[in-house]
Formats: structure tokens, sequence, C-alpha cells
């Protein structure tokens, strides 16, 4: 099966085709979920960003899409089988990331406001798997 959504700000979904993909609300309220910053270590501690936070759910299998996005932000989601996405619409968005539920990350996409180009899918080293 496939989902398709366009996420504007923190919490308006539209236009959402299908029910894979589902909005999470942060556990102590409010619009912006709090998830431990992927892209850099802070020796001094962790450091959490606001962000959307989607369930995705395929097969009996889910992981959770965080995307780091601000009230005027905009993008639209593709999901595709085997737990694969696409992006469009990228305004006001710079990154997103794919974590197992128990928040390991498996992969994250630097958008091309960073990138300077192409949506780069990020591997690092020791990553969790991908549900299969």
């Amino acid at each position: 099966m496939s989902d398709s959504l366009v996420l504007k700000g923190l919490k308006d979904v539209r236009k959402h085709n299908g029910s894979e993909m589902l909005l999470q609300r942060p556990p102590r309220g409010g619009d912006a979920y709090p998830v431990k910053k992927w892209w850099a270590q802070n020796a001094g501690g962790t450091t959490y960003v606001g962000c959307s936070v989607f369930k995705v759910t395929q097969g009996g299998n889910s992981v959770y899409l965080a995307i780091d996005t601000s009230e005027m932000s905009t993008i639209r989601i593709d999901s595709d089988t085997a737990f694969t996405f696409n992006f469009y619409i990228l305004s006001q968005v710079q990154r997103a990331a794919l974590f197992t539920t128990g928040w390991q990350l498996i992969e994250h996409y630097v958008f091309p406001k960073i990138s300077g180009g192409k949506i780069m899918t990020v591997t690092p080293a020791g990553a969790a798997s991908r549900p299969s």
C-alpha cells in the first residue's frame, strides 16, 4: 500500500490519501514533538528539537518519521512499501529522520536547502535496521 499527505506547519495535515502515516501528538502537549537532535552530537549534553512526528505502519511493522518543521513549513510526503519515502514541496524544511519505535535512528534525510542539490539520504554507522 502507499500513503501520501501534505503537512503545513507543525500539525495541519491536508490531502491525506491512505492510513499508514498517523501524526503523533507530543506526550506533554503543545504542537512540536521533542526529538533528540540526530544530525549532530553535543558533547555537553542532549539537545532536543521540535518536530512533527508520524507513526508509519506497514504490514504489522512500525517506524517513526520525524520532520524538523516550524509554523511556516510545508512538505508533501509519499510513503511506499518497505518504508521508503519521497519528499516534495520543501518549504522551510531542512531535515527529516526515520526511527524505530524505540527511537533508534535508521537513516536521515538532508533536504536541498542544506545539501545544495538533491535530497541526500544518510545511513550512519551502527544504524538500526529498517523493518522488513
